[in-house]
């Protein structure tokens, strides 16, 4: 079992692992070619589409995999009720957003790049009409094909990308193309633009490439309305939460931007993205375990599974925190230009915070698998509470610090597990027997990362982290040589 959870998850890890590292290597190219307040418009809008997507998933593909695995339910109705009920809210939003532009640009603050929500709008139909397909993917263990659409999706847009940054204004090109549509893009007020352009049609090309899925799988006459019912009862508290968690993560961003600046909030933002290479190990991860916590609930050695899965995955966190932690001025001088460096102390603080997550939401089967998601809805909207403490704070203090909104996504996520440990402990009791080694761990890496942070020397950064490995491999070398052979 151990062997083929490990197999789809690596090949799941390529589909996911490739784009972010080229979006990476984009990331030092944006900072280069973007000025700061670019760079701030670039990820306002995508902090803004987040929220969007957040209400329009309804926490469908979480409500998907729930009802895939239960008996009483066929496979095909499952899905094509899920699909139909995604299609109608999505058609609907795009219909209303589109009547409703002028107002949304308004309350935005988005005046000058109209073109810029259209475009944003057609993101969000495309990329929310694909997470069940993706999804139908996953839970057939077709990581392969799941893999290779992503990868060709995130080379369309990197070429797409490329080519406007550098040929977009060549004459020639233009026009031998479609030149129309080469006028509309060079009437763009700056060059994020581009950046917008080249993901919306990547995201058509996702479309296209699931379209096949939809075709084939999606059965009109199998809507079962009484199951949409209960579909749309379990997804809307996920949706809910997974909103929550949008606000979590992009209201800091929005915020400084309108109440401190363009030029903080672009460095904020690319330091940020430094920090989320915790969240790029959360998501490979929840790829390949998600499916099996949901298919692995209700037998008998359910609750040691959980329990040593969720044990090597904080192990793991731990080590890549140390690691990318331990090399802040070496990893960030190599993806995001000097100018954005001044917000580089949020680094080790954002990816704590990040941890947290990732263990909260491995911990969040809990409710998932007892049908009620509800208590997500309520923790979520707890750590909501918390951010926008954090967040107003920031804005009411004259010409306060970037640090604030920081440690409000630390203390966010970190009150979140707290709270559930204490609700799942009641329900789960063998499942913390390990928890003095989890708080060891966890005070030995903080207090590594500080130690290491305090010394700038190379050699001296390498040989605390080498003996750090050592000392985990000593330590828990029993458990994972058992994760090996089982």
């Amino acid at each position: 079992m151990y062997k083929k959870l490990a197999t789809q998850t690596i090949i799941y890890s390529i589909g996911s692992i490739l784009p972010k590292i080229i979006n990476y290597a984009f990331l030092r190219f944006f900072t280069i070619s973007l000025k700061r307040e670019e760079f701030s418009l670039y990820t306002d809008m995508y902090s803004l589409s987040f929220l969007a997507i957040g209400f329009l998933s309804f926490g469908l593909e979480n409500t998907y995999f729930r009802f895939l695995y239960k008996k009483n339910y066929n496979q095909e109705t499952v899905f094509s009720t899920g699909v139909i009920i995604q299609l109608l809210i999505i058609t609907f939003f795009l219909i209303i957003s589109i009547n409703s532009i002028n107002y949304l640009i308004s309350i935005a603050g988005y005046h000058n790049h109209p073109e810029y929500f259209f475009m944003f709008f057609f993101i969000i139909f495309f990329d929310t009409i694909c997470i069940l397909p993706m999804a139908w993917l996953r839970a057939h263990e077709k990581p392969l094909k799941y893999t290779v659409i992503n990868v060709i999706n995130i080379l369309i847009q990197s070429f797409l990308t490329v080519y406007m940054f550098f040929c977009s204004n060549n004459f020639y090109i233009k026009k031998t193309c479609l030149v129309s549509i080469f006028e509309w893009i060079n009437s763009f007020t700056d060059r994020t633009g581009y950046i917008f352009f080249a993901n919306m049609i990547s995201s058509l090309s996702n479309l296209f490439l699931v379209f096949p899925i939809l075709f084939k799988e999606v059965v009109i006459q199998k809507f079962d309305k009484i199951l949409a019912k209960k579909m749309l009862s379990y997804g809307i508290p996920i949706m809910l939460g997974t909103i929550a968690f949008s606000i979590n993560e992009n209201l800091d961003k929005i915020l400084i931007k309108r109440w401190g600046s363009d030029e903080m909030n672009g460095s904020y933002s690319a330091c940020y993205k430094i920090a989320s290479f915790m969240s790029l190990y959360i998501r490979v991860f929840r790829l390949g375990i998600e499916p099996f916590f949901f298919k692995k609930y209700g037998d008998s050695d359910a609750e040691y599974y959980y329990e040593e899965i969720n044990y090597m995955f904080i192990l793991f966190g731990l080590i890549f925190y140390v690691l990318i932690c331990g090399n802040i001025p070496i990893i960030i001088g190599l993806f995001i230009h000097q100018k954005y460096h001044f917000a580089m102390s949020i680094i080790p603080i954002i990816m704590m915070g990040n941890l947290f997550l990732g263990i909260y939401t491995n911990l969040s089967i809990f409710y998932k698998v007892l049908d009620k998601p509800i208590i997500g809805t309520y923790i979520s909207f707890i750590g909501v509470l918390i951010t926008f403490l954090f967040n107003i704070i920031f804005i009411l203090i004259p010409n306060s610090s970037f640090m604030i909104p920081a440690w409000g996504t630390f203390a966010s996520y970190g009150c979140m597990l707290i709270i559930l440990y204490i609700w799942g402990k009641k329900i789960f009791s063998k499942f913390f027997r390990k928890k003095i080694n989890i708080i060891i761990h966890f005070l030995f890496a903080i207090f590594l990362v500080f130690v290491i942070n305090k010394k700038r020397e190379i050699m001296f950064r390498f040989f605390f982290q080498l003996l750090y490995l050592i000392i985990i491999f000593v330590l828990e070398k029993k458990r994972f040589f058992n994760l090996i052979k089982r």
